[in-house]
């Protein structure tokens, strides 16, 4: 009886703008650990979800991104059975999330306690998650992503008490419902906003027909990680392909330099890295000679 239990929540109507993640880990049948974090979607919030959730953008705006997030929540879920309450919108929102910035699916399987209810519960006018958590007396406040979270980890522990299941993969079978995989999955159909933005950093050309030879970015290859106070991503590949260097989406063994926001610099000081920080952390401790700069002092470099 392990599984995990998530639920997201969104900014907007993009799957990658989560806004919020709560997880809910079962070990041998029994609530084990709880996690909740409000997440900075680094977009804009659609009046009609934050009438759903409560959240605002005043409310993350310190909140760490997915990216930063990400370390910890792969945690929790690789290798590992992932629950949720219509799936096929959470794991959408993994998937589009993680395509967000480049990174690959963890290994993971999943089910859906929606469906679950409808096959255990067919009796029910609805399989809603407010309507199975009222009738099996769980409290609920709906829309919170823990509440939401453990709403369904615990719809799922009674599906498996009723049926005398002693596993998810024992439940699934019986009620004839497939388990999904997250090596099945298609690579996402829409490009999110961040995707594009990373493509078009890649497009940006210099304006200056004779860049300085000795500049430190002459020739670079620059990655931008976090949100930047002073200007935009754009302007800031701009002011670098200005210098003579070439801005770049992932980190990759020919990277030269990592440019980090203010506001990550402060999480990167605290111990919180983005997956892109990890990343250039594991290269440089194997001998790449990659720097980190701040979005401060990459403002000097640029104006050199």
């Amino acid at each position: 009886m392990d599984f995990v239990a998530i639920d997201f929540e969104t900014a907007n109507s993009l799957r990658s703008s989560v806004c919020s993640i709560g997880i809910v880990k079962v070990k041998n049948g029994k609530i084990q650990e709880e996690t909740h974090t409000l997440i900075n979607p680094l977009s804009e919030f659609n009046f009609y979800n934050t009438k759903i959730h409560g959240i605002t953008e005043y409310m993350v705006q310190d909140a760490p991104t997915f990216e930063e997030f990400w370390p910890n929540l792969k945690g929790y879920i690789e290798n590992q059975t992932l629950i949720a309450h219509n799936a096929s919108f959470d794991i959408g929102v993994l998937r589009e999330s993680l395509g967000r910035f480049h990174e690959k699916q963890p290994e993971y399987d999943y089910s859906c306690s929606y469906r679950i209810a409808r096959k255990v519960w067919p009796n029910l006018f609805n399989h809603k998650l407010s309507t199975i958590a009222k009738y099996l007396n769980i409290n609920l406040r709906h829309h919170d992503a823990l509440e939401d979270a453990r709403a369904s980890a615990l719809i799922t522990l009674e599906a498996m008490k009723k049926t005398q299941m002693r596993s998810i993969q024992e439940l699934t079978s019986l009620h004839k419902i497939k388990l999904g995989s997250s090596s099945t999955l298609s690579k996402p159909t829409t490009r999110s906003r961040k995707s594009t933005q990373d493509a078009s950093l890649q497009s940006v050309v210099s304006q200056n027909n004779a860049p300085n030879p000795k500049h430190p970015f002459y020739g670079a290859n620059i990655v931008f990680t976090g949100r930047m106070i002073s200007m935009t991503r754009m302007l800031a590949a701009q002011y670098a392909a200005n210098c003579g260097a070439k801005c770049i989406g992932q980190v990759d063994l020919d990277t030269n330099f990592l440019v980090v926001g203010d506001q990550a610099l402060q999480k990167y000081v605290q111990g919180i890295k983005s997956a892109k920080m990890q990343r250039v952390e594991n290269l440089i401790g194997q001998g790449y000679p990659i720097e980190i700069v701040g979005e401060q002092d990459f403002l000097r470099l640029v104006k050199f």
